[in-house]
C-alpha cells in the first residue's frame, strides 16, 4: 500500500512553468519544468526534474552534497571482494551502508571471466586501488574527479608513474597496478588482494613467468614457472616476463625490503577518493571549445551521468539524465555541459552513461534504497565503480516525526487512520512510542478516536500530532459525499482457503477521489462462498457469486469464483522417462529407474552425482524424453517427492521453457539438509504458460566436494479448477450527474449556447441529407456557435450561416461573455508533434483567461495521446488552472461512445462519430449531438437525438 508522507520543512515541491512566445520558439525550448526536492540527510538533497521540451521529455535526477558537512563523506564504491567483480549501483550502495550513489567511471568487460575492470586511476578511502602508467600519458583525454583531504572537489587529467625499487637502488617501471596485463607480462604488473586471491601463475603461454610475493613490503618468495599462489593479504605479487623477469631475479632476494612507488599528478597521497570519467564538460565556468574525448557511439542523445562542483568546490552536484526511451530522450555532451552550468556547476566531468546510468537514493525516514532514475536497459547494469555518499555518525535519538496516511483526501462522515514515523537529525528512522499521541484538527470539523479521524464537515484542513515536545502537521481535504464507488477489481478467482483484500475508492460529483476505509463500507456476499469482513474476503466453499459493497445509496459489485486445487501425478517413475547429462560435461553421474527406494509403486528415479574433483558450479541432470512434459495454462505448482540418503549442500531445481520459448530455472530447494523422503514444491509465479518441463537437476554452487544420489517419485502438477460465473452482475448504482440536465431559457436569461456534432463524410443517400437538415434545424437562432469534431461536408457548410469550428491544422480560440472556447490540433495524437509552438500558445491561452468557463475542443481524448507523459502533463495543467482560478474546465473530444465524467474537477465529454457516407436507418435514429448551455455562468449539457 502506498502511503502519503508530508512534512513541509523536509519536502519541497517546486513547479516552474515556462511560457515561450508563439512566434519565437527555439527547437530546444522548455515547455514545462517540474522540480521536486527532498532532503535525504543533513547536507544531502535529491532533486527530480521532469522537463518537457519541443524535442521531447527529459528525466533528470540531481544529488547535491554539502562537502562542509561533517556528518557525511563521499567515497568510491567498488566491489569489496575484487575490483574485477562488476556489481550494480544499488547493491554497492546497500553493502557499503551508503545513503545515495551514482554510477561512476567507465570500465572494460572481461569476456573470459564475465567481469571487468575500471578505467583510469581509482582511489578509495585514501588508498590507491587501481592505476595504469599509460593512461593519459601522451594527451589529456580522460578526466578524473577527486576529493582531496580538505574535502574539496577536483577535476583534472591524471598522469601516473609507478616503479619498483630494489635495496641496491636499481629500479624498473611498473605499467599496471590491479589492471590486466595484455603483453604477456613483458611489462611489470602488480596485483594485490583487491584484484584477486591468487596470482596469475605460469602457463603454456608464459612457462617462465616470474612472480615475486611481497608481504608487508618484504619479499617472502620469488617463483619462476610455478602455478598460481595465494597473494598475501597485506601485500602483493609482482609479475614479469623477459628482461623484467631478470630484473626481479637479479636484484631481489627473499627477505629484502621492497619500495613500490606510485606517484600521480595531482598527488594521490592528498586524495580521499577518485574515479575516472571521460571529457571535462565544464572548466572554470565555461564549456571547452572541444571536448577532450568524444567517441562515435556517445556523441548523440544518450543516457548521461555527470559529476560537478560549485565554484567554491564545496558543493558536489551528481547528475543522471535518462535516455533511449520515450519518457526521456537523453542529451548530447554539449547539452549535458549546459545542464551542469544551469545546475550551478563551475567544473564538471562526464562519467559512464548509456545503460550504466543509475542513481539510487535512500528513502527519507526509512532504510530502503530506491532506484530513482529509469535505466535504459530496463534493469540495473553491473558496473565497476560508483560515487557513494556515506553517513559518518551512527543513528541518533528522536529529532522529530512525520505523519503517514493512505490518502490525504477524505470523504465526510467516513474515517481515516493516521500513523507517525520518527527520525533522528540525520533522517534515519527511529522507533517511537505512539500511545501518547495528541491529535488536533483545524479548518474542518471532526473527532479523533485513538489514531483514526472522523470528519463531519467538508473543506481544507490541517491535522497536527504532538508527542512530547515534538509536533508535525499534514494538510487534508475533506470531500462531500461520494457519487460513485470503485472497487479495485470487478472479478476475482480464489482457491478455497485463500483471502483477498478489497480497496475502495470514492469519486464525488466533481471527480475528486478519496480512498474509503473498507470498515466504512457495508459488505455482503451471496451463495455461502465464504466470509467477508471489513473488505477481506475468505473463500471457503467452491462456487460462484457476487460481492456487494454499499455506502449510502451507492453500490458496487464484484463477481467471484471460488475453485479448488487438484494435484495430479504426471510421472510416477515406473518406466524409463529420461536420460543423464551433466555440467561440465566431464562431471560423473548417472540416471536410471531404480527399485531400491520408492515412495509409491514399484520404483523411483535415481539421479547420481559426483562433484568431488571439479571446481566451479557443477550440475547433474535428468533430461526428460521427447522435449519434456507439457505444463497447461491452469497449472499453478510443480511438486516432487525426493528421498535424500545423506545431507548435502546441493540445490534442487527444475528447468522449463515458457510460452515465449524462454528458459526458466525454478528452485525446489536451496539446501538438501535432510535425510529420508521430503515433498518439495515450487509455484509458477510470473511464468508464461503453457510451458514445457524439460529437466530436474541437482546443482552444487559451493566449493564442497560431495558425491551421492537422490531418488525422485510422483512428479505432481497442481491444477486449478474454477467454476464459470453464470449470474449476470448488477450494474453499479451511482449518483446522477448534476450537470446533465435540461435548462430552459427565456429572453431575459443571459446565456450562451452551442452545439457539438460529429458527422463524418459527405451524404450519399437521403438519410445523410436528412440528418444534416435536422442538425441545422436544431442549431437555430439560439445557437451561438457550432462545433464539429469531424470533417464538415461542403453541403452542410453551404446551408449553415453560423460560425463552425472545424478541425484542421489550425489552433484557435473564441471569447464570448466571460467564456473561452479553445480548439486544439491533435491530428498526431499530441499537442507537441501536431503543431509546432502549440503548447506555448495553449499555456498562454490559459494564463491570459480570467473568465468563469473554459471549453476545450480536441479531436482526441488525452487518453489517446501517443505520449502518456504528455497526456499526464496536459491533465495536470488543466487541473492546476482549475485549482488556481476556480473556473469550469470542460473537454470535448471524438470518442467511440458517448461518455461524460468528471475527474479532479475537470469534465471530459466524448461524442461518437456518425458516418453519413453509408448511413443505416438504425444509425440515423440513434445519432446524437451535444447541446451545451451556460446560464448564469453555470454550464450544463445533454446528449440529444438529431432526428427526434
Amino acid at each position: 500500500m502506498k502511503y502519503i508522507r508530508k512534512n513541509f520543512s523536509m519536502i519541497i515541491v517546486l513547479a516552474i512553468l515556462f511560457c515561450m512566445s508563439f512566434n519565437t520558439v527555439d527547437a530546444n525550448s522548455i515547455i514545462y519544468d517540474i522540480t521536486t526536492k527532498e532532503v535525504i540527510t543533513t547536507g544531502v538533497t535529491h532533486e527530480k526534474i521532469l522537463r518537457f521540451t519541443e524535442e521531447g521529455w527529459l528525466i533528470i535526477n540531481v544529488l547535491r552534497v554539502d562537502l562542509n558537512n561533517e556528518n557525511i563523506r563521499v567515497d568510491t564504491l567498488i566491489n569489496n571482494e575484487s575490483v574485477q567483480n562488476l556489481t550494480n549501483v544499488k547493491t554497492l550502495t546497500e553493502s557499503s551502508g551508503a545513503l545515495a550513489a551514482i554510477n561512476a567511471g567507465f570500465f572494460n568487460w572481461m569476456k573470459e571471466t564475465g567481469g571487468g575492470y575500471p578505467d583510469g586511476p581509482i582511489v578509495q578511502s585514501g588508498k590507491i586501488i587501481s592505476a595504469d602508467r599509460e593512461y593519459n600519458r601522451y594527451n589529456d583525454s580522460m578526466g578524473t574527479f577527486a576529493i582531496n583531504n580538505l574535502n574539496e572537489a577536483m577535476f583534472d587529467f591524471w598522469k601516473t608513474d609507478m616503479e619498483i625499487i630494489a635495496p641496491n637502488g636499481a629500479s624498473a617501471i611498473v605499467f599496471k597496478y590491479n589492471k590486466p596485463n595484455t603483453d604477456n607480462y613483458n611489462t611489470i604488473a602488480i596485483y594485490d588482494r583487491r584484484w584477486t586471491q591468487y596470482s596469475p601463475g605460469a602457463s603454456t603461454e608464459n612457462p617462465y613467468l616470474v612472480e615475486m610475493l611481497v608481504d608487508q613490503n618484504t619479499v617472502v618468495e620469488i617463483r619462476q614457472g610455478l602455478p598460481s599462489v595465494e597473494i598475501p593479504e597485506n601485500g602483493y605479487v609482482v609479475v614479469a616476463n623477459g628482461e623484467n623477469a631478470n630484473f626481479l631475479l637479479n636484484n631481489f632476494n627473499v627477505g629484502d625490503p621492497v619500495n613500490l612507488s606510485i606517484s600521480t599528478t595531482p598527488d594521490w597521497n592528498n586524495i580521499e577518493m577518485a574515479v575516472t570519467g571521460s571529457a571535462i564538460l565544464v572548466k572554470d565556468g565555461s564549456i571547452p571549445d572541444k571536448f577532450s574525448y568524444v567517441s562515435s557511439d556517445t556523441n548523440g542523445r544518450n543516457p548521461r551521468t555527470a559529476v560537478g562542483s560549485s565554484r567554491s568546490g564545496k558543493e558536489l552536484i551528481l547528475v543522471t539524465v535518462d535516455g533511449r526511451q520515450n519518457p526521456s530522450i537523453g542529451m548530447t555532451l554539449t547539452e549535458l555541459a549546459n545542464l551542469m552550468i544551469e545546475l550551478g556547476a563551475y567544473n564538471a566531468l562526464n562519467l559512464d552513461g548509456g545503460g550504466s546510468t543509475t542513481m539510487v537514493v535512500k528513502e527519507p525516514y526509512k532504510n530502503n534504497i530506491n532506484v530513482v532514475n529509469r535505466p535504459s536497459d530496463g534493469s540495473l547494469r553491473r558496473i565497476s565503480t560508483a560515487i557513494g555518499i556515506l553517513p559518518v555518525l551512527p543513528k541518533g535519538t528522536l529529532e522529530g516525526f512525520v505523519i503517514d496516511t493512505v490518502d490525504t483526501n477524505i470523504f465526510v462522515n467516513t474515517s481515516r487512520e493516521f500513523s507517525v514515523i520518527g527520525y533522528d537529525k540525520y533522517l534515519n528512522p527511529v522507533n517511537i512510542d505512539t500511545t501518547n499521541i495528541k491529535w488536533n484538527v483545524e479548518g474542518v470539523d471532526g473527532t479523533f478516536k485513538n489514531n483514526t479521524f472522523y470528519p463531519t464537515s467538508e473543506g481544507e484542513g490541517t491535522i497536527t500530532a504532538k508527542i512530547g515536545n515534538f509536533t508535525s502537521s499534514i494538510k487534508i481535504r475533506v470531500l462531500n459525499n461520494p457519487a460513485k464507488l470503485v472497487l479495485n477489481t470487478k472479478n476475482i478467482k480464489l482457491l478455497k482457503g485463500d483471502t483477498y483484500s478489497f480497496t475502495v475508492k470514492g469519486i464525488d460529483q466533481n471527480g475528486y477521489t478519496a480512498t474509503i476505509n473498507p470498515k466504512d463500507i457495508n459488505w455482503s456476499l451471496d451463495n455461502n462462498l465464504g466470509d467477508i469482513n471489513n473488505g477481506i474476503f475468505t473463500a471457503k466453499n467452491k462456487g460462484t457469486g457476487i460481492i456487494e459493497a454499499n455506502y449510502g445509496e451507492l453500490y458496487s459489485y464484484c463477481a467471484v469464483s471460488v475453485g479448488e486445487a487438484v494435484p495430479v501425478i504426471v510421472d510416477n517413475f515406473e518406466s524409463p522417462n529420461g536420460s543423464f547429462t551433466s555440467y561440465p560435461p566431464e562431471t560423473p553421474g548417472n540416471y536410471e529407474i531404480s527399485n531400491k527406494v520408492r515412495k509409491e509403486g514399484k520404483s523411483s528415479g535415481r539421479l547420481s552425482f559426483d562433484f568431488t574433483n571439479l571446481e566451479g558450479t557443477r550440475a547433474a541432470y535428468l533430461v526428460f524424453n521427447e522435449n519434456g512434459l507439457k505444463i497447461d495454462n491452469n497449472v499453478i505448482k510443480i511438486g516432487l517427492w525426493v528421498y535424500n540418503p545423506l545431507e548435502n549442500s546441493n540445490w534442487l531445481r527444475i528447468e522449463l521453457y515458457d510460452a515465449n520459448g524462454q528458459k526458466q530455472m525454478l528452485d525446489l530447494i536451496q539446501n538438501m539438509n535432510w535425510t529420508g523422503w521430503n515433498y518439495l514444491e515450487t509455484p509458477l509465479y510470473n511464468i508464461s504458460l503453457p510451458a514445457q518441463l524439460t529437466r530436474i537437476y541437482t546443482v552444487q554452487v559451493n566449493p564442497v566436494p560431495e558425491a551421492g544420489d537422490i531418488y525422485m517419485d510422483n512428479l505432481t502438477f497442481t491444477y486449478t479448477n474454477y467454476p464459470e460465473t453464470s449470474a449476470t452482475m448488477p450494474e453499479d448504482i451511482v449518483a446522477s450527474d448534476e450537470a446533465n440536465k435540461q435548462v430552459e431559457l427565456t429572453d431575459a436569461n443571459k446565456a450562451y449556447k452551442f452545439n457539438i456534432f460529429n458527422l463524418e463524410g459527405e451524404p450519399k443517400n437521403l438519410l445523410g441529407k436528412i440528418l444534416q437538415i435536422r442538425l441545422s434545424e436544431k442549431s437555430g437562432s439560439d445557437i451561438d456557435t457550432l462545433v464539429s469534431l469531424g470533417t464538415v461536408s461542403k453541403s452542410f457548410t453551404s446551408t449553415f450561416d453560423k460560425q463552425i469550428l472545424t478541425f484542421d491544422s489550425q489552433y484557435r480560440s473564441i471569447d464570448k461573455d466571460g467564456l473561452r472556447i479553445i480548439q486544439l490540433n491533435t491530428s498526431d495524437k499530441s499537442l507537441r508533434t501536431s503543431a509546432s509552438g502549440q503548447w506555448q500558445w495553449f499555456l498562454n491561452q490559459l494564463n491570459s483567461f480570467n473568465g468563469k468557463n473554459l471549453f476545450i475542443i480536441m479531436k482526441d481524448s488525452p487518453k489517446n495521446f501517443k505520449d502518456n507523459l504528455e497526456a499526464d502533463l496536459f491533465i495536470k495543467v488543466l487541473r492546476e488552472h482549475k485549482e488556481k482560478t476556480g473556473c469550469n474546465v470542460w473537454l470535448f473530444y471524438n470518442s467511440s461512445s458517448n461518455e461524460s465524467y468528471m475527474e479532479n474537477g475537470i469534465r471530459y465529454t466524448g461524442l461518437s462519430t456518425v458516418n453519413i457516407n453509408s448511413l443505416s436507418p438504425d444509425a440515423a435514429a440513434n445519432s446524437k449531438y451535444l447541446e451545451v448551455i451556460i446560464k448564469d455562468n453555470v454550464p450544463t449539457f445533454q446528449y440529444k437525438y438529431i432526428t427526434k
